[in-house]
Formats: C-alpha cells, structure tokens, sequence
C-alpha cells in the first residue's frame, strides 16, 4: 500500500505530481483549518509537506498520531513545535536551498530604497520627465552596511555588500568565526553605526514576545537610515516604523515581510520612502523548483529507510 502524505502547504503542481509518483498526497492547504481536514485521516497519514509560514504546530501532530516526518519548502521554523516534534520522535527537515535569492532580493530592496526607483520608473511612465530632472537621491556605494543575523542568509549578503563598501558590521547573539566583518556589541550599536541595516535573523513565532526591530533601534538608525527587512514582518514595530517614515524619523525602507500577510497597511501606501514585495524573496523559478524537489526527495529518502536529507532535529 502507498504511503499517505498530507500537503498542508501549497507547491507548483509539477511539484505535486513529483509527490504522487511516489505517494498517496492529500492536498488540504486550501482548507481554512488543516488540523480539522487532517484529522478524517487520522493514523493513515505518516509524511506532512509543509512550507515556512504553515510549519508543523502541536496540534497537527496530535491529529496524526502515526506521523513520521515533515518536510518544510523554506528553512523558517517559528511555525514548527521542534521541541513537541522531539518528544513525539517525528523528523523535521527544510529546504535549505534559497539563501542567494534572498539575499539577491535584500540588495535590490536597499537600492531601490535609497534611489527611489519605483517613485522614479513611476516619474518616466506618468510623463513627467519632460517638465523636470527627477530630484536627487541617495547613494549606496561606501555606506556603513549593518546586518542584524550573520546565518546562512546574512553571509550571502555580507558577501554582496563587499562589492559596494568595505564598511559592514553584523549583530548576532551566536559567535561568529572565521569572518572579517566587524561584530558589534548589540543590535542597538548596530543601528546607531549603520546607514543601512538589514534584518536577516530568525525570530521567533509572532506574538511571541518583544520585537527586536523596536521603536528605539529604529530612531536609532536615524533620519538618513535605511531598514531593509526579508526576515520576519512580525519581529518589527510596523507602527511605529510607518510613523518614523511619515514624520522624517526613519529615511526608508525596503520590505518583503509584513506583520499580517498578505495584509500591508494601508498606510504604506502613500509613502514614496518605502519599496514594497509581496514575500518573493525566494520566488524565482529555478529556487522554487529545488526547494519543492527538496521536499520530494526528504519525503523520498525517509521511507526508504535512508533518513532525511536535511534533517533539523
């Protein structure tokens, strides 16, 4: 008999078919509450596909009482009971495939901001070039760059800067060896010595305690700062950051991530400081692809009897 696998998280239909070469699939993403179209299934469902924002909470687990393993398409895990998951011996493994694209996604952002282009492609389309020279902008070349996480994703972009500035500084709460960029002593030294700061770090599950990107360390980054966010949404003050860039505090900002996606304040709208995506940092075709056949082949490889490929706990 085939194994049943739930996919409580949307994949590319090649992706899918991918998955029902090998496996029975039942695709309840599109259910309001997965827990509850799971739960019919009860002890037949032993593998989960599950993305970054879906995870694997607690009470999917209880749900599945055979459930063996869960394959996560990104490598976010504040959407995952790893500790549940440990007691319950069921494997968690990500997709850790899409640190370029996400930091590919951070440079654009940061320039974008400080040159203003989408205010700018909008200047050419709506015919105002012939009345006047756009008005000058900011430069990004020989800035003092902050990253706020030096993982995976953080060196990736470390790395990039070192083409535009040899001036890059990290915060991270973990020691960092083996790298040349200056380490400050907290994020709040980071912003203050930063013109443009980048928040590349984990988090922890929304509402689960205080926002690192506070009020405080964002009027720290000051007046000319720019904040560059393709982490989480929900480890920022969004209010308080759409404040600062209403009223001057705050210079501009880049934003992939947003604290009630795919809701964005209507607010941001109207502010021509700030470069808005819709979460594609790792949307390109050829990431995606390998991220969902790295779902495949963790799925794959587990009931073989190999193990996960790429196993978190």
């Amino acid at each position: 008999m085939s194994v049943e696998i739930a996919a409580v998280s949307a994949f590319p239909p090649a992706i899918i078919g991918e998955m029902e070469k090998h496996f029975t699939v039942h695709c309840v993403w599109d259910q309001a509450d997965k827990v509850e179209a799971v739960r019919p299934l009860g002890g037949r469902i032993r593998g989960v596909a599950s993305g970054g924002m879906v995870g694997l909470s607690r009470a999917m687990m209880e749900a599945l009482p055979n459930l063996e393993i869960c394959a996560i398409n990104g490598v976010g895990l504040e959407t995952t009971d790893l500790a549940f998951a440990k007691e319950r011996k069921v494997t968690v493994a990500t997709a850790p495939l899409l640190f370029d694209e996400v930091a590919d996604l951070a440079m654009l952002l940061a320039l974008a901001a400080c040159r203003k282009l989408p205010v700018a492609d909008r200047f050419v389309r709506e015919g105002k070039w012939p009345q006047g020279q756009f008005p000058l902008e900011t430069k990004f070349s020989g800035k003092r760059m902050g990253i706020l996480g030096l993982g995976r994703i953080g060196i990736a972009l470390a790395r990039r800067l070192e083409g535009f500035t040899d001036r890059i500084a990290y915060y991270d709460p973990v020691p960092k060896s083996g790298v040349s960029y200056t380490a400050a002593a907290s994020a709040m030294d980071l912003a203050r010595e930063s013109d443009v700061l980048f928040m590349a770090a984990a988090g922890g599950p929304a509402g689960s305690g205080d926002k690192p990107v506070s009020r405080e360390l964002l009027e720290a980054l000051g007046p000319t700062g720019v904040f560059v966010n393709v982490a989480r949404g929900w480890l920022v003050d969004e209010p308080a950051m759409i404040e600062l860039l209403q009223n001057g505090g705050l210079g501009a900002a880049g934003l992939d991530v947003f604290e009630n996606e795919p809701h964005v304040p209507e607010a941001m709208y109207a502010l021509d400081n700030v470069v808005l995506t819709p979460h594609v940092a790792s949307s390109t075709v050829e990431t995606r692809r390998a991220m969902g056949m790295c779902v495949v082949d963790n799925l794959r490889s587990w009931f073989e009897g190999k193990g996960a490929l790429t196993a978190v706990n």
